[in-house]
């Protein structure tokens, strides 16, 4: 530290007034220093919404399609807004850093009582000995202080970059998070058309039954040999087994419904009413998906390969930040201190302005090189993690895609098989009309017919689910689901 100023004792009043232009100075020299500051520093925009379509808006009554809930869960989800709001918050972090290039200043005021005055022994000629005081009964303190950071060798800058390219990681998680509420979305609107679906035809194949089963119990009881005892009983127990099921599935139904209002972000007491509870149908041609394509798409929109990226940067700006840690630092402060006593005869008022350059030089540190190597070793970790998790999102593309095909192809298989079940319980249901089959016959014929059925909605509801985890993996946010 090198002082250009030190205090100097104000007794007269033409000192007091020479102090004063000197605080004068110094204020003008601050306020300066601040204006300046700001000019150089760009305040952070911070812009609401930036990252969110417009919130949609719906009357009470509507009816909600998928697209619609997918747009609503955007600005109602909870676990969206905590990560919009940690996104908010890490700019203050930026602001911080950006505050190391602005001046500080401080003012502080004491007011200090003594029961007995303050004085040191003065030996005047060698004669006698003074009592000289240095405070009154009261005295009271103030000063202004003021710092100023003028150089750090680089590392405010390298700083400032990764307080950035974190606060950009978090804008993207964002972003990932709206990708995964989204799907969720997908998912359990999807499972409640399922579980609707399913529910359908198991209530049709039960009045099916029933309607048969009186059939073959008024038979029975005319004495036909088109059915006995047994059908019936096998009858009550396919509606015994389908009763069961409707349970398990309308429960199912139900907890969908649950899990689908808390992904929306919709509460207890809103109204919650769906379009259409079926699934649509597949597309007839077989959909092809470029590998290639869909690899590129993905990296394109995923956020965590933009995260990874700058995850590397932020440690490779770390090894620049430890190699700075042997560059010099250098600092400028300045005070001024006043202190008044109780108009003290001999003292009154002591003031002074100090002004000091700090310049800090790094001789040596032990640990200094330990720090480099470590932010070394982590810059190539993070390269060596970011080409693994590259490849496990190329594999998590290639396998979606290859689902989403498997899933196509299954529901085309599933439909032409749930048309011949359906050729064959007409078939069955005509010639137990011209008196050719038992009763067993058509039983088993509507057994297949609702396997066949249930079977075609699972496919649909894979094929489905395989597109929306597609749409996720892809990062694709503009096409939408058209119900």
């Amino acid at each position: 530290m090198m002082p250009v100023a030190s205090s100097v004792p104000a007794r007269s009043p033409l000192a007091r007034c020479f102090l004063s232009a000197s605080v004068c100075r110094l204020w003008i020299v601050l306020v300066a220093s601040i204006a300046c500051g700001c000019a150089s520093v760009k305040q952070p925009e911070v812009e609401e919404g930036a990252q969110f379509p417009p919130a949609p808006s719906f009357p009470p009554d509507h009816l909600y399609t998928l697209d619609d809930l997918v747009a609503l869960s955007i600005h109602r989800n909870a676990s969206l807004d905590v990560a919009r709001y940690e996104a908010e918050s890490v700019q203050g972090l930026v602001d911080q850093v950006k505050a190391l290039w602005l001046p500080s200043v401080r003012f502080d005021l004491a007011a200090v009582a003594y029961s007995n005055d303050l004085s040191y022994k003065a030996r005047a000629l060698d004669l006698l000995t003074l009592n000289v005081p240095i405070t009154g009964a009261y005295n009271i303190v103030s000063s202004l202080g003021y710092a100023q950071i003028l150089a750090t060798g680089g590392k405010r800058t390298s700083g400032l970059k990764q307080a950035r390219m974190f606060a950009e990681i978090k804008k993207l998680d964002v972003l990932r998070q709206q990708d995964a509420v989204a799907f969720d979305v997908a998912t359990y609107f999807h499972l409640i058309c399922l579980t609707t679906d399913i529910d359908t035809v198991l209530e049709d194949s039960e009045r099916r039954l029933r309607v048969y089963r009186q059939v073959a119990q008024e038979l029975n009881r005319n004495g036909s040999l088109r059915a006995s005892g047994l059908d019936g009983l096998q009858a009550d127990f396919f509606v015994s087994q389908l009763e069961q099921l409707r349970v398990a599935v309308q429960a199912g139904r139900r907890q969908a419904y649950g899990a689908l209002r808390h992904f929306v972000g919709v509460s207890r007491d809103e109204l919650l009413e769906l379009k259409s509870a079926s699934l649509p149908e597949a597309p007839t041609p077989l959909e092809s998906f470029s590998a290639y394509g869909t690899v590129m798409a993905g990296f394109i929109g995923r956020p965590e390969a933009h995260q990874l990226e700058l995850f590397a940067a932020i440690r490779a700006e770390q090894v620049k930040f430890a190699k700075a840690a042997w560059q010099p630092n250098i600092a400028t402060v300045g005070t001024y201190v006043d202190t008044q006593g109780n108009h003290h005869t001999i003292l009154e008022t002591i003031d002074g302005l100090i002004a000091s350059l700090i310049i800090d030089i790094p001789l040596y540190d032990a640990g200094r090189l330990g720090k480099l190597r470590e932010a070394l070793g982590l810059e190539q970790a993070s390269l060596a993690f970011q080409r693994q998790f590259e490849d496990l999102i190329t594999l998590e593309i290639e396998v979606a895609a290859i689902d989403a095909q498997k899933a196509l192809t299954i529901v085309l298989k599933t439909a032409r098989a749930k048309e011949i079940a359906a050729e064959y319980y007409d078939g069955v249901r005509q010639a137990y009309s011209r008196e050719l089959v038992p009763t067993s016959e058509v039983v088993m014929a509507i057994g297949l017919d609702t396997v066949a059925k249930i079977l075609h909605s699972q496919a649909l509801y894979a094929y489905h689910d395989s597109r929306a985890k597609l749409k996720r993996v892809t990062a694709d946010r503009e096409a939408q689901y058209g119900y």
